[in-house]
């Protein structure tokens, strides 16, 4: 489906350490690895949700997924992950 690499769009080793963090209790039509890059697509670029271009899934798919992971802590998840891998990767203790 997505054609086009974006500067915002995870690489493969990312994706493989912030995948376990995106649970989805259905089966998507659309990857989720898909769904978070037009995520971050979004959020780097300031834009508005109705022009994630058309190499990612539809825009009010993206914006589901975007709303249901912040309100149950998903964002947070990933955002803690990244703390301690950043902090790790620097020789700091895993906990500011």
């Amino acid at each position: 489906m997505q054609q086009k690499r974006y500067s915002s769009d995870l690489t493969e080793r990312q994706w493989r350490k912030l995948a376990p963090l995106f649970v989805v209790q259905r089966t998507s039509k659309w990857p989720l690895r898909a769904v978070v890059n037009g995520i971050f697509y979004v959020l780097k670029n300031g834009c508005v949700w109705r022009d994630v271009p058309a190499d990612f899934p539809p825009w009010p798919t993206v914006y589901y997924y975007f709303g249901k992971w912040t309100a149950d802590g998903t964002w947070q998840r990933v955002s803690g992950c990244l703390t301690l891998e950043a902090r790790e990767r620097v020789k700091k203790t895993p906990s500011p």
